[in-house]
């Protein structure tokens, strides 16, 4: 290589500026000319910069990531972390893909295209496995709704989420939503996708075939998404506001060709190898692509299609959406671009596939980088951060105890249903379309879990469910962030239950502050180690996911430690899982589970949990059960009141007898968060025995008008009516719009 490739003396003055603008330390640079055995020129170093993020390259999280479990007895994993997205294999020819997803710092600074594009952004990682995304489903967090800018972002987020989804026919099946003000300047998007695979194999993300052409598929590029890897490994401050160069815009219309032009073109057989555009672009893609398949690219910038004139840089970095770059067989190019055009998609040939094991890229001419893809991509600095516990933590989910006074409980009720995080989120999903593709089948604000119905590659309808779910609770993290982070799996794997699924795989989003931070990298190790337990536990496996770090402000104020968990499972006879509406009066109502004195984060038997997952898979399956809904946030009160609001359009309530033991807390039997722990409905025949296990509690009836009735019985014969609540009046308390 001849010298005027490399930074002479008079550039290297310029090196400083360069690295902070790619946010490389001088260390990393000092890698970076040990790795190429020279100097990088400034092409090279941005290209750097963007895979050694932390978004890319996980240099302060790789090391804790390796403790999840990534096999399991119970499914086999076609696909797992390192590919675009997880795949399992649930028989029948049917084989699900689905990861999640942060887009935090954009839906910061432009909550619409920042959450929008996160929606667009997973979805491609679906497809370019060869799916079809079938489900979106978001976990959401933000300040407090009544901070007006916490509120301008949350009502843009959810518009740009509902945008993408409903212009791409794809129904939004579940989610969740946290208030907290931790999320005040940080809110987080965390999107997941779940897709059918439609090819008889998963499409690979490594390249193979020597002079195989590389084809340019979809939008051109631009210079939005600019440095975008890099904005989403950085703290925000004041000046953030700058960086909206780096959020991405998208075109949901445009994605929906994509789609079906991609799944077309997969199903030649003609594709070798695929991946999306998202973070890094371009660079990501080069690089990727040939390091997992150990050969070489050579490509020509000047075939790329653009919107308007760039520099060298901005090719290399535009994260502009709905690209995607393929590795075509020899010969076959012409016939997939015209596939391609027929769908009104640009598709031209930019490279070939070389030998070289080198990425070789050339512009106006000349060539302007040449790197080992493996030196961006495997071997980016790992960081060992100093994990340190807080010397004080908080009890910050402490309840008082209760009186059992009618007029006392009852407002602390209606109280809830109207809280920042316990009035309903209608709102929210009915912007969503959560019917479209037809598949549908417990749709949100239904059940524990959403459930749809899965197609058969001959096209037909297996009688079996798809059951999928989002899931947890930032304050038990916050509290004990091992524990937490173990009852995120925990209730996510609940949720399925009450459907009458089997937990078979997960997805995570790990977002947490800043990592150089000892006590913020010790609720992420702690968290991990938490996560990686009760997959064990549970015997299920980790399929990938995504680390959102640096989730702090200016000022340092970071986010609550906020895990994600994004599973999926199976039901066996979709038709016979429950919903958490009571079905018929006279059903007798049953409490699943032990109760405890807790007024912390709760603790967790794993013995109580699995054998309450048995019980209610087994008695679903038998069809036995006629409602099933889960205990959470708020225990048994909200879950009697979300079952009884649910039930209203059937002009049905709910008597209920309870004989709380003498040293039980009437908080903690009403509003406390003990786990393992349902709420069922059967017909008044049918009895549940208790075992060593799981204690079995008949505790009332379903009856025939819209009422709350709870009756407390303190070991005698008189009993105490301490709620007599409407529906009506609780759904006016709930139906709060934020």
């Amino acid at each position: 290589m001849d010298r005027s490739f490399t930074l002479d003396k008079s550039e290297k003055l310029k090196l400083r500026n360069i690295l902070s603008k790619a946010k490389l330390s001088t260390y990393e640079y000092e890698l970076i000319v040990k790795l190429l055995e020279r100097e990088p020129n400034e092409n090279e170093i941005y290209m750097f910069g963007a895979m050694w993020s932390e978004h890319c390259a996980y240099k302060n999280s790789k090391p804790l990531l390796k403790l999840f479990p990534t096999t399991s007895p119970k499914v086999k994993i076609l696909a797992g972390p390192g590919e675009n997205a997880g795949i399992i294999d649930v028989e029948e020819g049917i084989k699900i893909a689905f990861k999640i997803e942060s887009h935090n710092r954009p839906t910061a600074i432009e909550p619409f295209q920042g959450a929008a594009t996160g929606a667009g952004g997973i979805l491609r990682d679906i497809l370019t496995l060869g799916a079809r995304p079938i489900a979106f489903l978001n976990s959401l967090s933000f300040g407090s709704p009544t901070d007006e800018k916490s509120y301008y972002l949350l009502t843009n987020a959810i518009a740009g989420i509902g945008h993408y989804g409903n212009c791409t026919g794809i129904p939004t099946i579940g989610g969740q939503l946290y208030f907290d003000d931790s999320y005040k300047e940080n809110p987080l998007v965390n999107a997941m996708c779940i897709g059918l695979l439609e090819t008889e194999n998963p499409i690979p993300s490594g390249a193979m075939g020597i002079g195989n052409p590389i084809i340019y598929v979809g939008s051109e590029t631009g210079k939005d998404g600019l440095g975008g890897a890099a904005f989403a490994s950085s703290g925000l401050t004041e000046k953030s506001n700058k960086n909206r160069p780096a959020v991405q815009i998208g075109d949901p219309f445009l994605g929906k060709l994509l789609i079906e032009g991609c799944l077309e073109a997969f199903k030649t057989g003609f594709v070798v190898a695929s991946q999306d555009m998202g973070a890094a672009g371009l660079t990501c893609a080069f690089t990727e692509m040939s390091a997992k398949g150990e050969v070489g690219f050579e490509v020509n910038l000047d075939l790329v299609p653009t919107r308007g004139k760039l520099e060298t840089h901005e090719y290399l970095l535009s994260e502009s959406q709905e690209r995607m770059l393929l590795v075509a067989k020899q010969g076959t190019q012409d016939e997939l671009i015209k596939i391609f055009e027929k769908h009104n998609l640009p598709a031209v040939v930019i490279g070939k596939v070389t030998d070289t094991k080198l990425v070789s890229i050339y512009h106006h001419g000349q060539k302007v980088v040449e790197v080992p893809p493996k030196a961006l991509t495997d071997q980016a600095p790992i960081y060992m951060r100093e994990a340190m516990a807080p010397k004080n933590t908080v009890n910050i989910l402490g309840k008082p105890d209760l009186e059992p006074k009618k007029e006392i409980i009852e407002k602390l009720a209606l109280s809830i249903l109207s809280s920042d995080n316990g009035c309903s989120r209608a709102w929210i999903y009915k912007q969503f379309d959560q019917e479209v593709q037809l598949n549908t089948i417990l749709k949100p604000g239904m059940a524990s879990a959403a459930l749809l119905r899965l197609k058969k590659p001959d096209g037909k309808y297996s009688k079996r469910g798809l059951a999928v779910s989002v899931d947890g609770n930032p304050h038990y993290v916050k509290s004990n962030p091992f524990l937490g982070s173990q009852i995120a799996v925990a209730e996510a794997a609940r949720n399925i239950a009450c459907i009458g699924g089997t937990a078979l795989a997960i997805t995570n989003n790990l977002n947490f502050g800043n990592p150089e931070k000892p006590e913020s990298f010790w609720f992420l190790q702690e968290s991990v180690k938490g996560i990686a337990s009760a997959c064990r536990e549970l015997e299920i496996a980790v399929t990938g996911g995504n680390v959102s770090l640096y989730n702090e402000f200016a000022d340092g104020q970071q986010i609550l430690p906020t895990p994600v968990i994004g599973i999926v499972g199976v039901v066996e006879d979709y038709q016979k899982s429950p919903s958490i509406s009571f079905k018929n009066a006279g059903d007798n109502i049953w409490l699943v589970g032990e109760t405890f004195n807790e007024i912390d984060c709760p603790k967790l038997d794993w013995n109580k949990e699995k054998a309450l997952y048995e019980f209610l898979i087994e008695q679903i399956n038998k069809g036995y059960i006629h409602s099933a809904h889960d205990l959470s946030e708020n225990g048994l009160l909200l879950t009697l009141m979300e079952s009884v609001m649910n039930s209203a359009n059937k002009s049905l309530g709910a008597e209920i007898n309870l004989n709380k033991d003498i040293s039980l807390r009437l908080d903690s039997c009403l509003i406390g968060e003990s786990q393992s722990r349902a709420l069922i409905t059967a017909a008044e025949f049918m009895e549940f025995e208790s075992s060593e296990k799981l204690k079995i509690e008949k505790i009332g009836k379903v009856i025939s008008n819209s009422q709350l009735i709870v009756k407390l019985n303190n070991n005698s014969e008189n009993s105490e009516e301490i709620i007599n609540l409407s529906a009506d009046s609780m759904k006016q308390a709930n139906d709060r719009h934020l």
